[in-house]
């Protein structure tokens, strides 16, 4: 198995890597409330790729106690950790928060994207799907936990009762994080339709996936996101929610391997 080289950038970003010469490496954006250890199916069948793995702002073992953040923010810590690389071109994944890290980063960088993945992105809700997010975000900010919750918006009964080890997993990562750290990055998620992207200048290879089953990031979100971004692949992941990467790794790591590696 391949070692993963672990270190801090300049700016204290925590990030894994794998080695990689003179390709171009594909960086793994993972989501609010989450750390790059979600990725782990990714890690193991991707170990032989060029590949990077980082904790966003607030998560993880990167700085924390920023009260406020901004996808400014996130785009910048992602300039910061590719100057200190020295890449210049990269091959983009982001799921969830990450995914909405990703495009407000490309929008700005084009340049420097090869291609790019959006998993488990929102787009366009409606009034009563934010209002949804919104009221577990007071629920947050009102010391109440939202981990059980989340958990079984992310993944089948079935698949949960089988895997008791994601279960616990994915609690014990939920449930150790701070509030105070969580709540500035998860504000921002929760307001993201109020930054509005122009798509329509997006000209890269895009793939674009989402669970069928999923009710956060719906299946017509990715298609319209699909629609609005005219170089871009979808793929509606089977038997899936929110936890697509983990419960139906498969397909998932199928499609990123025919998209960024072949």
């Amino acid at each position: 198995m391949t070692s993963f080289k672990k270190e801090f950038d300049h700016k204290g970003t925590y990030f894994e890597q794998a080695f990689y010469n003179n390709s171009i490496p594909t960086i793994f954006i993972h989501g609010v409330g989450l750390d790059n250890t979600m990725w782990y199916p990714q890690k193991k069948i991707f170990e032989d790729k060029p590949i990077i793995f980082y904790d966003i702002l607030n998560h993880g073992k990167t700085t924390k106690g920023f009260r406020k953040l901004t996808f400014q923010d996130f785009s910048q810590q992602l300039n910061d950790l590719l100057s200190y690389l020295k890449i210049s071109k990269i091959n983009l994944v982001g799921f969830s928060i990450g995914a909405l890290i990703a495009q407000h980063f490309t929008s700005l960088n084009q340049n420097k994207i090869n291609k790019l993945v959006l998993i488990g992105s929102v787009y366009k809700r409606s009034k009563d799907q934010i209002e949804i997010v919104q009221n577990r975000y007071k629920e947050v900010c009102n010391g109440k936990s939202i981990t059980v919750g989340s958990i079984k918006r992310w993944f089948s009964d079935l698949y949960l009762k089988e895997n008791p080890n994601v279960y616990k997993f994915f609690y014990n990562l939920l449930e150790n994080k701070k509030n105070e750290d969580f709540l500035p990055a998860y504000k921002i998620f929760v307001e993201s339709d109020e930054q509005k992207l122009n798509f329509s200048l997006f000209n890269i290879q895009t793939l674009i996936m989402t669970g069928e089953n999923e009710i956060g990031s719906t299946p017509k979100m990715s298609e319209d996101l699909h629609r609005d971004i005219k170089n871009s692949i979808l793929f509606i992941i089977k038997d899936a929610k929110h936890g697509a990467t983990i419960e139906q790794a498969k397909d998932v790591n199928d499609q990123l391997n025919k998209f960024l590696f072949n």
